[in-house]
């Protein structure tokens, strides 16, 4: 399981609050992988995965604009590495459900365990300095209505 701690928090209160979906869709996932409904946990984690990318790349990024961060190109490769892959993985579980969950539910996991560590910690951690204590920064945040909209899907 994934623990969300202090050390990954990005100084933006709503960014971090989307990271904390993140980690729980993870272990949400983890918990279910092995279990009988274990496609439709698969399922589940790619739908919010989906909207996490359309969510919450969005929001970060207009925080990274707000508050002048100039590697927020490369920041946003990263995102659309993302992306790219969560419909990849999709469009091979929408091929074979069932087999998918069986086979590769565990090398889905690992994957996203070990992207979000590395993006939290290192990649998002970059524009902390910037965006930390930064007032349109935080304001660009707000704006995004509740991340709860796509997060009961």
């Amino acid at each position: 399981m994934m623990s969300w701690t202090a050390a990954m928090s990005v100084g933006v209160p709503e960014l971090d609050e989307d990271h904390k979906k993140l980690v729980g869709a993870i272990n949400a996932l983890s918990a279910n992988a092995g279990g009988a409904d274990r496609t439709t946990a698969v399922r589940q984690c790619l739908m919010r995965l989906r909207r996490y990318a359309e969510f919450h790349f969005a929001r970060e990024e207009r925080v990274m604009a707000a508050c002048g961060y100039p590697e927020a190109s490369g920041h946003k490769e990263e995102h659309t590495g993302f992306i790219a892959y969560v419909q990849e993985v999709t469009r091979e579980f929408d091929d074979d459900p069932e087999d998918f969950a069986a086979e590769k539910a565990e090398e889905l996991l690992e994957f996203l365990r070990n992207w979000l560590a590395h993006h939290i910690l290192i990649v998002d951690m970059q524009y902390r300095p910037f965006a930390e204590h930064n007032a349109k920064a935080r304001q660009v945040a707000r704006e995004f209505k509740s991340a709860e909209v796509w997060w009961s899907v």
